[in-house]
């Protein structure tokens, strides 16, 4: 009348593989980043953007290759376009040929399957929950994007500060300013991130019409 530990094991992967079906990890690694996408020339706040570009993208390639439960949390902070989501997913590919289950989520994907599961008529309740919390490393893209309320707001809060409690890392990735996130999130959940995670922040132009340009001229090659 119990589950055997095979049959978890291989619930728990299925549940993995559902909720990273939509990400395209086999469009993001480190290999086809490019630094030259970013300018050289002008500088943002005194700051050469493909500089600073460049050692963001070293520091994501040696979190990979480090990767362990004991790995810190990373803040990928700037506007859309610069590549927050390319190397959290470049990271996500390294560490899952490593071994390690990764759950990649979208900030607005993963509230509306939890408001489901909550008020909808599945009989199997909180159990995106869990697995958000327990995988080895858990990247929530997109935060702030999610329709704001008070459920979606204390669903964040409380997958953030659980995963703080289990030691369990995770990227987070958003547009906002820290002004925005101090503005739309609790107190709570602002001191969560500024005492428990490394900020990253992304500067430059959008570099996706350059990557997807590069994309197509490769295939006709």
């Amino acid at each position: 009348g119990k589950m055997c530990s095979c049959l978890k094991e291989l619930l728990k992967k299925e549940a993995y593989e559902e909720l990273n079906k939509l990400s395209p990890l086999n469009l993001s690694t480190f290999e086809n980043f490019h630094v030259e996408y970013y300018p050289s020339s002008t500088t943002i706040n005194g700051i050469l953007p493909r500089t600073k570009m460049e050692k963001i993208f070293y520091k994501c390639k040696e979190y990979a290759n480090k990767f362990s439960l004991n790995s810190p949390n990373l803040f990928m902070q700037g506007s859309t376009g610069l590549g927050k989501t390319h190397l959290s997913l470049a990271i996500a590919r390294e560490v899952i040929e490593q071994g390690f289950n990764v759950i990649y989520v979208s900030a607005p994907n993963i509230i509306s399957k939890l408001e489901k599961e909550r008020f909808g008529h599945s009989p199997i309740k909180e159990e995106s929950d869990i697995h958000l919390i327990n995988c080895d490393l858990l990247i929530l893209d997109d935060l702030g994007t999610e329709f704001q309320t008070s459920f979606s707001n204390s669903s964040i809060y409380n997958i953030i500060n659980s995963r703080i409690m289990y030691a369990r890392p995770t990227i987070i990735s958003t547009n906002l300013s820290f002004e925005d996130i101090q503005r739309n999130y609790s107190e709570r959940l602002v001191s969560r991130i500024m005492g428990n995670y490394i900020r990253m922040t992304f500067i430059g132009e959008d570099i996706r019409p350059k990557f997807f340009k590069n994309q197509m001229e490769s295939k006709k090659i």
